[in-house]
Order: C-alpha cells, then sequence, then structure tokens
C-alpha cells in the first residue's frame, strides 16, 4: 500500500510541476501578454454604481484625470438608495466627457445588474468597452490607455487584473491577497491555453458589436454576477481574449481586513466556480486536488519514514520550482512579500478551499 502511496506522490509532484513550468511559465515570464496596438483606441468607460457614495468623491476624479486622448465615462446609476445619484451629476455638470444613466427599478428587472449595464452600452458612442466599478480605483493615470491598446482587429475581449491593497504587518492581508493573485494568475493563463474562465467586472473590457452577437445578456439575465462569469464564458475565445498584465492596467481595491472577510471571499468564489461551465471547473478543481493530494501524501509518507530521504527530495524540490514561479509570479502582481510565508499561505488555502469546495457539494448550496 505504501509503495502504491509513494508512486502517486512522485505522479503529483510531476504534474504540479508541468502546472507551473507550462500553464503559469507564460504568466511568469510574459509571453501571454500579447502586443498592444500602436494606434490610438477610443473607449467608452462604463462604471456599474449601486450605493456607492463613499467611494465616488476619490473614484470619479481618476477616472477623469485618465491620461488617454479619446474616451467617454458613463455612469451607471442603479436605484442607488444614497447620494451617488446627486454625486455623480454634480461631477457630471459641465464636463461632456460624462454621460449618466439613471436606472429606475421596475418589476420586470428589479435591481437587476445586467439590465443596468445593458441601458449603459446601449448609449456608449464607441464599440470598445471598459468596464470598472467605484470600490476600485485604476492604478496610474494610464489605466484606460494601456486596457484600450489591447483591443484589435482580433481581440474583442480584454481581461485586467484588480489588486488589493496591502496592510503591513497582517497575515490576513496576506491570505487574501494570496487568494487574489492565483485567481488572477488561473483566469490568465487558462485564456492564453483556451477559452476564459470568468471576467472581472472591476476591470475588463469588450467590443460593443460583440455584446449585440450574442444579444446580450439574455442567457445571463436571471444569473447573479453573469456579467463577468457566465457571460465572458459566452464570448471569450482563445483568439478574441487578450490580457492585461502591466501594473499601469491594474485597478487597486481596499476592503476590509478581517478574517470574515477573507472566509466569505472563499465562500463566493467557490460557488462562483460551482456555477461555470463543467470544463472550467474542471480544470480549476483538478489543480487543487492535486495540491491537496501533495500535502497529505507528503504527511502519511514522512510520517512513516517511508523511502523518507526520497520523499524528503521530492519535497524540497517540488517547492524549490513551487518557489521559483511563486517569486516571478508574485512580483508581477505586486506582492513581492508573499514569497516568505508562501508555505503556510498554500496549505491554509488548499485546505480552506478543498473544505468549501466539499460543503458547498454536499448542501447543493448555489450563489
Amino acid at each position: 500500500m505504501l509503495t502504491i502511496l509513494f508512486y502517486i506522490f512522485i505522479a503529483v509532484i510531476f504534474i504540479q510541476i508541468l502546472h507551473y513550468t507550462i500553464l503559469y511559465g507564460n504568466i511568469a515570464f510574459g509571453s501571454s501578454n500579447s502586443q498592444k496596438s500602436s494606434e490610438i483606441i477610443p473607449v467608452s468607460i462604463l462604471v456599474y454604481i449601486k450605493d456607492q457614495e463613499n467611494n465616488l468623491p476619490a473614484f470619479l476624479p481618476a477616472l477623469l484625470n485618465q491620461e488617454h486622448p479619446k474616451f467617454e465615462i458613463i455612469l451607471i446609476n442603479n436605484a442607488s438608495e444614497d447620494n451617488s445619484l446627486e454625486i455623480i451629476e454634480s461631477f457630471a455638470t459641465g464636463n461632456p466627457k460624462i454621460k449618466i444613466v439613471n436606472v429606475i427599478n421596475n418589476e420586470a428587472f428589479w435591481g437587476n445588474k445586467k439590465y443596468a449595464l445593458t441601458l449603459g452600452i446601449k448609449v456608449a458612442s464607441f464599440n470598445q468597452l471598459l468596464f470598472i466599478e467605484p470600490d476600485a480605483l485604476p492604478s496610474s493615470p494610464f489605466w484606460a490607455l494601456e486596457m484600450s491598446q489591447k483591443f484589435s482587429s482580433s481581440k474583442g475581449v480584454i481581461l485586467g487584473h484588480t489588486q488589493i491593497r496591502k496592510t503591513p504587518k497582517s497575515f490576513i492581508s496576506q491570505l487574501l491577497r494570496y487568494q487574489n493573485t492565483f485567481k488572477s494568475t488561473d483566469l490568465f493563463a487558462w485564456s492564453h491555453f483556451g477559452k476564459p474562465i470568468h471576467g472581472n467586472a472591476r476591470n475588463q473590457g469588450y467590443k460593443k458589436d460583440l455584446f449585440y452577437k450574442v444579444n446580450g445578456f439574455i442567457r445571463e439575465m436571471k444569473i447573479p454576477y453573469g456579467d463577468e462569469y457566465a457571460f465572458i464564458e459566452e464570448i471569450g475565445t482563445k483568439k478574441n481574449t487578450a490580457e492585461a498584465i502591466s501594473a499601469n492596467s491594474f485597478t487597486v481595491m481596499d476592503i476590509p481586513n478581517t478574517f470574515s472577510t477573507w472566509k466569505e471571499i472563499l465562500k463566493t468564489n467557490n460557488l462562483l466556480l460551482k456555477s461555470s461551465k463543467i470544463g472550467h471547473r474542471i480544470k480549476i478543481r483538478f489543480f487543487n486536488f492535486i495540491q491537496l493530494s501533495f500535502f497529505i501524501l507528503s504527511a502519511v509518507l514522512l510520517s512513516l519514514i517511508y523511502q523518507w530521504k526520497v520523499v524528503l527530495a521530492l519535497f524540497l524540490f517540488r517547492y524549490l520550482i513551487v518557489y521559483f514561479y511563486n517569486n516571478k509570479l508574485f512580483k508581477i502582481f505586486n506582492n513581492k512579500d508573499l514569497i516568505w510565508t508562501l508555505p503556510f499561505l498554500e496549505i491554509i488555502h488548499i485546505f480552506t478551499v478543498s473544505y468549501y469546495s466539499l460543503i458547498h457539494f454536499i448542501s447543493r448550496k448555489k450563489i
């Protein structure tokens, strides 16, 4: 029995190394970072707003001050109950770059985000659309330019990264940023190798004609978060999707630095993955299973002192590869400090993700 486990352990390490070198290697070494267009591409920036009065005062100037020669801003207020509408109306006064779409609740589409976005897309002047939300600030004045230059005649879907702002000397902050980094890494990697597995409502783009080609959100209208998951799955392909991985193309968000926040994000991401296409679920779940198997098999074989020198050597070799690639990934996503606590982050993350996957499978819970 131990001999069988030993050979399974070797196979698990081999699969993990292939995963890092082949899949993540494209991100780590920048080979998936598609070329930028040299021409100036006009864009409509769509902002979904729902009770964002606390974020709008800092967000709106950052968006308006983008270094892009030709863009418009479409502010979509989805029946906010706070002062969001008053804030955006005051800000838009006398500014021809800004359009406001004020969505009033109706019985058929009460509070529906996709319905509100559809109304915003209809008034967009340009074919290239960028999407961002007020709780995520552009990381630089060149965000719109960097994202828009990824559009081309063949690229109609643009995927961006939203980083979580670092809280110094906080392990919860490290857990949040570790999980977020690999969510984007998986997104970019699988987009490069096949189809994007989801989008990012706080930093993404697609063409207006591509939206109408599939009749908009008609299939996703009743699905929560369908604008960034089911819809991107529907329109995205390997050939028409580009990834924006430069630091200037990122958006940045502040989130509560608490254990409950981290737990809620893990649960939500797991439920969103559960609602994805089966092929996409298998891609992520399989690697999670392999990663979990590595730690369990390592513990079993080392505790029973079975071929312990070989097991330990393979364990360390695997971590050498993992450290090498993670170091590059953490630098790309501005999380260099995570390398020092990587083993702890990796173990906690994989066991909690596996736990919620099991719980949600047993309960049949849906988002």
